[in-house]
């Protein structure tokens, strides 16, 4: 059966400091599963990175019938977004977090300088007459959203380097995981200058979270963080080998957490738990920005992430 769906094409406010933010939101008609959703990261503005890249739209046109929602944004600085690309990717962190505020809050804020009230109304009778507002809204200023409860961080380049940044335990109403394409680990010291070992530290520290969660008994309701990194063996920036060691570098650094925590996880549980939290895709000579191997990486996502299996 073929889902309908409804995109927004709008503006939302930056927590940090209210600049307008470029994004499209495309919500799925009944029919597609609920709970699940995809936030896009993109790569590196001062290098072209947008909203509108090979491998968001591959994805986009390949999971977004298949979730309740999904969000392509431009971070400060790439396309129609205001602000200035920062040093650090700090500024960008809180871009990605009202994203995210919104989607726990199940309510997408309009920017107000960029939608009057009168585009406001326009924009909700459509969705009404669509079929994708049930109710009337109070707020024009918000459109309503629907729950979340599985939620795909997908970052690009640069994107995952800022996916990354996230804990799970920032927002665990939305069962964060990440699909992390084309880490730029061999040149994040230019993408974040003095900010690199905090963000490869952030990222050890989701993997170990994530092993963690895995082992035990654990609520039914509680959600244990899985991470996916896509690399292609030709990327232009990381050779698969310094990938290759620096994920069993990830890897032995949970496995120890969880071998010399207290109580202490013994290594075959702690080895499997690792295992579940922690996947890698190595794509055969495709390059950094996977060019023709789009489809390719897009299977590797789509193969892992369970929800769309469902």
């Amino acid at each position: 059966m073929l889902v309908e769906t409804f995109e927004l094409s709008c503006f939302i406010p930056s927590r940090l400091d209210g600049r307008a933010l470029e994004a499209a939101v495309v919500l799925a008609g009944s029919g597609a599963p609920a709970g699940a959703a995809v936030v896009y990261v993109h790569p590196y503005p001062p290098l072209g990175g947008q909203l509108r890249n090979n491998v968001a739209q591959e994805l986009s046109a390949r999971l977004d019938r298949r979730v309740a929602l999904s969000v392509a944004f431009n971070l400060r600085g790439a396309g129609r977004s205001e602000g200035r690309t920062s040093w650090t990717g700090t500024a960008e962190q809180d871009d990605l977090r009202s994203v995210l505020d919104m989607l726990a809050a199940g309510r997408l804020l309009l920017h107000p300088r960029t939608h009057s009230a009168a585009d406001r109304r326009s924009l909700l009778a459509r969705m009404r007459a669509r079929g994708f507002l049930s109710h009337d809204v109070d707020e024009l200023g918000a459109i309503p959203l629907p729950a979340v409860s599985r939620t795909l961080l997908c970052g690009f380049s640069y994107g995952a380097m800022l996916a990354a940044s996230v804990a799970p335990a920032e927002y665990p109403q939305l069962g964060l995981d990440y699909a992390l394409i084309s880490f730029p680990y061999s040149v994040l010291w230019a993408l974040a200058l003095q900010r690199r070992g905090w963000y490869l530290q952030r990222l050890a520290s989701t993997v170990c979270e994530a092993a963690a969660a895995g082992v035990g008994e654990q609520p039914a309701s509680a959600h244990a963080p899985r991470l996916l990194f896509v690399a292609g063996t030709a990327d232009n920036f990381t050779s698969i080998a310094t990938y290759d060691r620096w994920w069993d570098q990830l890897r032995t650094k949970a496995r120890q957490t969880l071998e010399t925590a207290q109580p202490p996880v013994d290594p075959d549980t702690a080895q499997d738990a690792v295992s579940h939290a922690l996947h890698t895709a190595r794509i055969a000579n495709a390059d950094h920005g996977w060019l023709r191997r789009e489809s390719d990486m897009a299977d590797a996502v789509i193969s892992w992430w369970t929800p769309l299996q469902q």
